[in-house]
């Protein structure tokens, strides 16, 4: 399904992120209201401010879920930072790709338009089965393991690393194996910033992670400190979608 959101689609126009001053009379939202000055005013604000945010966060997850299972890669393609449009100015012609922690290979998939090569690795053996089915390309592969285990010897032009270093416990491991296979990275991740209410729900000692299986939130600074004392030097950074993208060449030192 192709989806064409106001934010940067080809067809967007000022119309279509506009409307009317005078919005339609909504009940449901006029008898919300009345009930949150009522619950205000019974339980003071800090005990429904917290309960707002959980539920807030709860939907959220059942919101963006349904959406990609609604949607399916579409979505991503669309509303993340690593779009097709940015992998053509990435990837040499013909130029060949390894995609860490691919998942069901939709990146590999994106690629597979402008490498010659792209290789996805992935350590669920559910994900690497389910990539494999779905593939239809010759000059794209999957393989099960990691960085130094699958790949001896081998060299790409460019590696990605999209929704797997907030998962890593020792990121600096992974972000030093991976100057063994290539010199330039991009790296994609949840951006703590992109919701001005995950302060307040850390201070209020609420749920603020985006995913069960995280083990921390990203910031720009610490992305770049996680890339900068592994031998990564940033070179492009952009943010869309709650993601955040980095793009970051290998130092002179690693790879002299």
């Amino acid at each position: 399904m192709k989806l064409v959101f106001p934010s940067h689609g080809p067809s967007a126009t000022e119309r279509d992120i506009s409307f009317p001053r005078a919005k339609p009379r909504w009940l449901a939202l006029s008898v919300a209201y009345r009930l949150m000055r009522l619950a205000r005013w019974m339980f003071g604000d800090r005990r429904v401010l917290r309960l707002l945010l959980n539920a807030n966060w709860i939907l959220w997850r059942f919101s963006f879920e349904t959406t990609v299972g609604h949607y399916g890669g579409a979505f991503c393609n669309t509303t993340f930072c690593l779009s097709d449009e940015l992998l053509h100015t990435l990837i040499p012609p013909g130029g060949s790709v390894l995609d860490i922690g691919c998942g069901g290979g939709r990146l590999c998939q994106l690629a597979s338009k402008y490498a010659g090569r792209v290789v996805g690795i992935d350590y669920d053996p559910t994900n690497i089965a389910l990539a494999k089915a779905e593939n239809t390309q010759s000059h794209v592969e999957f393989r099960l393991g990691d960085v130094m285990t699958v790949l001896p010897g081998e060299q790409f032009d460019l590696a990605i690393l999209v929704a797997v270093l907030e998962h890593i416990e020792d990121v600096d491991r992974l972000l030093g194996q991976i100057h063994a296979v290539t010199r330039r990275l991009v790296v994609e991740v949840p951006d703590f910033d992109a919701d001005v209410l995950n302060l307040v729900r850390r201070d209020l000692g609420c749920v603020w992670y985006t995913d069960a299986d995280h083990v921390r939130e990203y910031t720009r600074p610490i992305l770049k400190q996680h890339l900068e004392r592994n031998g990564w030097t940033p070179v492009q950074w952009e943010s869309r979608g709650g993601m955040m993208l980095v793009v970051a060449e290998a130092d002179a030192r690693k790879t002299a």
